[in-house]
């Protein structure tokens, strides 16, 4: 109950750290605990698609068998269904959305299977159906702890779709809610470089070097890429690349 209730804070890296020795502890209290399996399994998850593992095969390795073996003693888990989803999203996007899938139907009031469904479609390449998803989990849960997370992805939705306008509001929404959440700053730079607002590209770039200093362009593609291989996704990816570039950020 700590390691969940420490997993709903700032969703920083240092938060989800802890949250996963408080799982750990758990695991070694009681191997067969599934709610802990599928809490280090979403830390871990987490961890993968924030860019803080230090070993994303073996991390993604070891989420999966800690779903799987949640399933298999819980397989009307709609929380174990999610977390396989994180677990396979980060590489396999289309192996995911089955897994929300199976989640919605379990649970159809389970935001959380909603957004993580809405972040899937767009790396397998299909942005335009994110919306319905995301915007629903945020109707069911417009409060919620993962929320600023939600309003990330319809920024990144209207990101890989051109459009520009739609996608710095959502952002600057993300920004206002947390602002130690990096990712926002990133497509806000990309946005800004691609429409020519170069001063607020260079106060975005001041935010992301605050909250993620090492970022640079070559980092950031060689993450995304191992997200998705999916060709319309990484075309449209490579064309925010090129709006960073234009934003000032450093390409190595």
């Amino acid at each position: 109950m700590r390691g969940w209730a420490k997993s709903y804070e700032n969703r920083s890296k240092t938060e989800i750290a802890q949250a996963k020795g408080l799982f750990d502890s758990a695991l070694h209290l009681d191997p067969d605990n599934v709610d802990a399996m599928i809490g280090k399994a979403w830390c871990l998850a987490a961890a993968v698609i924030s860019g803080w593992s230090a070993s994303v095969a073996e991390e993604k390795k070891t989420a999966t068998d800690l779903a799987d073996r949640a399933l298999s003693k819980r397989p009307a888990s709609a929380l174990a269904h999610n977390v396989k989803g994180d677990t396979l999203r980060v590489g396999h996007p289309e192996e995911a959305l089955p897994e929300y899938d199976a989640a919605i139907e379990i649970d159809p009031n389970f935001p959380v299977a909603y957004a993580g469904k809405g972040s899937a479609l767009i790396l397998s390449g299909r942005a335009r159906e994110a919306f319905s998803p995301l915007q629903l989990a945020l109707r069911i849960s417009p409060k919620d702890p993962a929320a600023f997370v939600w309003h990330f992805n319809l920024c990144h939705a209207h990101m890989h779709l051109h459009e520009f306008k739609e996608a710095i509001e959502e952002c600057r929404r993300t920004v206002n809610m947390n602002n130690s959440f990096w990712l926002p700053y990133v497509d806000l730079i990309a946005a800004y470089g691609t429409t020519g607002q170069l001063e607020a590209a260079r106060q975005a770039l001041a935010e992301l070097n605050r909250v993620r200093p090492d970022f640079t362009v070559k980092w950031w593609r060689q993450l995304v890429y191992s997200f998705s291989s999916n060709p319309q996704f990484r075309r449209e990816f490579d064309e925010l690349l090129d709006g960073l570039r234009k934003g000032g950020v450093r390409e190595q």
